[in-house]
């Protein structure tokens, strides 16, 4: 299993961020609509996701096969009960002579057994185990953390969408007021009816904006109750969050120290690793099946028949058979199948040490990667705070200019449309250095919640 942060971040640019917050509170039913926190939504996928139950199943199958390892170095105990019958012409059991009579016979025995030694295959398959069973823990925890951080960014994604929808209604009512003075203006004979011709247009245009950021905000939304999965919950309202201001200062860890952190604490590494031990112990399982074994045993026995006139109880009593037995099994030739398992045991040991050098490439390689996109969305908000600045004040001049009629429509829209680009941008990024900040809270094993 592998985190899938690039393919959600993909998502994330491709939808876009929002502005965000939530305190964390319980779910209150408005109606139709469900309010969420982000806590409460993370609460919620975890509680209901399918894939979080199907490690938990598995989980519970490698605390079972461990229990299990351990019981196999207890001894064995079993009862037998007996009960025949012969027609005609029999041998009698206690006289081992022919009998011209049907004959009932009943035979009672316990059997116990233990194994003293097996080259420490028993001892080694419990480790074996134990390391399995930490393993799964592990993958547990991964799953969990994971689902968590889908749960965020659709979070984040449904609150961007909702801002850039409040951005794009906020152009589209800039654009009828301008469309109300533009018309003032004509009926006046001050500005050509062409103008207003052209600011209806650029206002059919900003309205059908309008429709798609809507529906891109549906479909997040729609994402976020999918991950839910929680089929009480149709409709969903988020509260929002306080999110920091990107700093041009980066992530307050160094690239090297936050690796070597994560390296420490993440459940996919500590899985892979866990997994190498576990073949190691597969090895010492395996080269056991090459040592001598020795066994305990002890058994007792006792018959009945109606060949003998003496009462039931008289008869087990007194044919009462008792063994103590030590056997000792040296294995000389088994087809080579000791040594073929052995160097199959190797070879998953070899490849354990593969998945877990990839695992710590992948979680590099992770690092590297949103570390480097958080310090360029962080200049890029930077940069276009200081452009929105500015073409906020070319707009303003521009406004007053297309009022007078001193520029003509093609200049004035194209200052607002470059003034309406560099507000989404700014949103994005900024939107962009948070989601990239979690990530990062992520491999140190910080909070994901707000």
């Amino acid at each position: 299993m592998s985190l899938k942060i690039f393919s959600l971040s993909a998502l994330l640019l491709a939808s876009g961020i929002s502005a965000t917050a939530q305190n964390a509170s319980a779910i209150q039913a408005n109606g139709n609509t469900v309010q969420l926190s982000l806590s409460k939504a993370v609460e919620i996928a975890l509680q209901h996701n399918l894939n979080v139950k199907s490690y938990e199943v598995s989980l519970r199958n490698a605390q079972l096969q461990l229990q299990q390892a351990k019981n196999n170095a207890l001894p064995n105990l079993s009862a037998n009960i007996n009960q025949s019958a012969s027609f005609g012409r029999s041998i009698n059991p206690f006289t081992n002579g022919y009998d011209s009579r049907n004959i009932n016979y009943n035979n009672l025995g316990l059997n116990a057994g233990m194994l003293l030694f097996n080259g420490g295959q028993i001892r080694n398959t419990v480790l074996q185990n134990d390391y399995n069973l930490k393993a799964s823990q592990e993958d547990l925890a991964s799953i969990k953390e994971n689902i968590s951080l889908q749960v965020v960014l659709s979070y984040l994604a449904i609150l961007n969408s909702e801002d850039q929808l409040s951005i794009a209604k906020s152009q589209t009512e800039i654009t009828k007021l301008q469309i109300s003075r533009t018309e003032k203006l004509v009926n006046a004979g001050s500005l050509a009816p062409s103008n207003l011709l052209d600011l209806k247009a650029q206002l059919a245009n900003e309205e059908s904006n309008e429709v798609s950021f809507q529906s891109s905000l549906d479909l997040n939304k729609l994402t976020l109750i999918q991950l839910l999965n929680d089929s009480s919950i149709s409709a969903i309202s988020l509260q929002r969050i306080q999110v920091p201001t990107p700093s041009s200062n980066g992530y307050d860890t160094g690239m090297d120290d936050l690796y070597a952190k994560a390296l420490a604490i993440q459940p996919l590494v500590k899985a892979a690793d866990l997994r190498v031990q576990s073949a190691l112990k597969g090895i010492s399982v395996a080269k056991a099946g090459t040592m001598p074994t020795l066994s305990l045993s002890a058994s007792m026995s006792a018959n009945q028949s109606n060949a003998l006139t003496m009462g039931y109880f008289d008869q087990l009593n007194n044919t009462q058979n008792k063994v103590i037995s030590l056997g000792l099994n040296i294995p000389i030739f088994a087809r080579f199948a000791n040594k073929t398992r052995i160097a199959q045991a190797g070879l998953q040991r070899e490849n354990a040490s593969i998945e877990a050098s990839k695992a710590r490439l992948t979680l590099r390689q992770n690092i590297e990667q949103a570390y480097v996109n958080l310090n360029n969305a962080a200049m890029k908000y930077e940069a276009g705070l200081s452009q929105v600045s500015a073409l906020e004040e070319s707009f303003r001049a521009a406004e007053s200019r297309f009022q007078a009629g001193t520029i003509d429509f093609v200049s004035y829209n194209l200052q607002k449309t470059n003034l309406d680009k560099a507000r989404l941008s700014l949103v994005q990024s900024k939107y962009d250095f948070v989601f990239r900040t979690k990530i990062l809270d992520f491999y140190q094993g910080k909070s994901l919640v707000f």
